[in-house]
């Protein structure tokens, strides 16, 4: 790499060398595959690249048709899986190279990206993972093919925890102007069979953006697929699986199960009328069971209205006579909305803080649902950069340590004279003082609609 150009390593192997045989290739994977959707902001796709697995990288990929005038920007990251003789590295490494080059031509890296990153205490500079990894590359020229001339950012997970993979990630999130793309395979060995079986149960935990290490780890990126799992929860996207299947081996060692995954992001918090009533309805019939003694197990999506599955955060508060009852909610979204709000409304019935609702209080009980929106990294440098970073009576705010989390709903600033006061606040519940670094620990905001 010494002409500061990455060269390609997977040309003649996973895709044709040929620039116009790798576009027929290419073009045939895209013109097999189906899709309803458009517009993602994160794919995972299988990592030996769309021409070794067409059928099922074909059906993503073929999303990016409708994007070509709004990408400027792809992060590609992976983990790092050393070769024979290849150390392994700490934190994620992106490189210093200008460019990477493929068939198609040269993809130029996104330098400022690179340089904002360059002082964070888990990125590294470096080159060296880069030189033989096929994971990320064979990504390359299909983003060429239907993006056009958009900057890269690649990145390889080294010796670095989920949670130091998220705290990067979301430094280059970005809008719609940036696409994130996950490398990955599923699971692989020689019963093709139990590997399906196997992938089938990793694919279930990721569509539900939940993180089970033990099942992660028999995946070629479990770092980052924790990684993203947590961000598409935190930011009520869900990851929806596109398409799956077990194939031989590119490099003929078994069988490797691999899929594709697509996460949208929607800051639309809006209810028609009769989701609005739906919903209501829903937690009302929760809280009158749980108060009678009955048991609420979730919900039945079948029965549910879309708006009503999509994957959103909720608080339920119940009061009588003007005063709290009791209050339960999440700021990240884990669930459908529909069981969002169930979960917490059979949840406020019972708050801990407060005596537990009587079945006499139930016809005078007053209900608010209040539906929470993505959260939304922010990076102040000074206390009162962050102060600044939120308007009175319409954000919210979570912050997260090493040790502690805390947060305070949009209503809470009734309570405060000035924003000082509020996310000094919440600074405290988190064990923060006014001697900390504010940026010792992540800040978030949000909004909330109630209903």
């Amino acid at each position: 790499m010494s002409s500061g150009v990455r060269e390609p390593v997977a040309a003649g192997l996973l895709y044709a060398a040929d620039p116009q045989q790798l576009r027929v290739e290419i073009d045939a994977a895209i013109n097999g595959a189906d899709t309803e959707f458009a517009g993602p902001k994160l794919l995972i796709l299988p990592d030996c690249g769309m021409v070794a697995a067409p059928d099922v990288a074909g059906s993503a990929m073929l999303m990016l048709e409708s994007e070509r005038d709004h990408v400027e920007r792809v992060v590609l990251i992976a983990d790092h899986e050393p070769g024979l003789g290849e150390r392994g590295f700490a934190g994620v490494a992106v490189p210093r190279a200008i460019a990477f080059r493929t068939p198609l031509g040269d993809l130029l890296v996104d330098r400022e990206s690179v340089d904002a990153l360059n002082h964070h205490p888990n990125v590294v500079l470096n080159d060296r993972p880069f030189v033989h990894n096929e994971s990320l590359e064979v990504h390359l020229p299909p983003v060429q093919r239907l993006l056009g001339n958009v900057r890269v950012l690649p990145m390889l997970v080294g010796d670095a925890s989920a949670a130091e993979v998220v705290d990067v990630l979301e430094r280059v999130w970005g809008g719609r102007e940036t696409l994130v793309i996950v490398s990955a395979h599923f699971g692989e060995g020689e019963d093709a069979e139990a590997v399906t079986e196997h992938g089938e149960r990793i694919r279930e935990t990721i569509s539900h953006s939940e993180v089970v290490p033990e099942l992660l780890a028999s995946t070629s990126s479990p770092q980052t697929l924790a990684a993203v799992s947590t961000i598409t929860a935190r930011r009520s996207m869900g990851l929806n699986e596109l398409a799956a299947d077990t194939v031989d081996s590119p490099r003929g060692a078994g069988s490797i199960d691999y899929a594709a995954f697509g996460a949208w992001e929607s800051s639309d918090l809006a209810l028609a009328d009769p989701d609005i009533a739906h919903l209501r309805a829903l937690a009302l019939a929760t809280v009158h069971l749980t108060v009678l003694g009955g048991r609420v197990d979730g919900t039945d999506a079948g029965r549910l209205p879309p708006a009503l599955v999509a994957r959103r955060a909720s608080v339920v508060t119940l009061r009588r006579d003007g005063q709290t009852r009791g209050s339960a909610g999440t700021i990240e979204a884990d669930r459908a909305l529909a069981a969002s709000v169930v979960r917490n409304a059979s949840a406020a019935c019972a708050d801990p803080r407060l005596p537990s609702i009587q079945p006499s209080e139930l016809d005078s009980l007053d209900m608010a649902i209040s539906v929470v929106s993505p959260i939304e990294r922010i990076f102040p440098k000074t206390w009162e950069e962050l102060a600044a970073a939120f308007v009175v009576g319409r954000h919210g705010v979570l912050v997260t340590t090493g040790t502690a989390r805390a947060a305070q709903l949009p209503a809470m600033w009734a309570r405060f004279n000035h924003h000082e006061e509020f996310v000094g606040a919440v600074a405290r519940k988190a064990g923060m003082t006014a001697s900390d670094n504010v940026t010792d620990a992540a800040w978030y905001r949000f909004e909330t609609i109630d209903y």
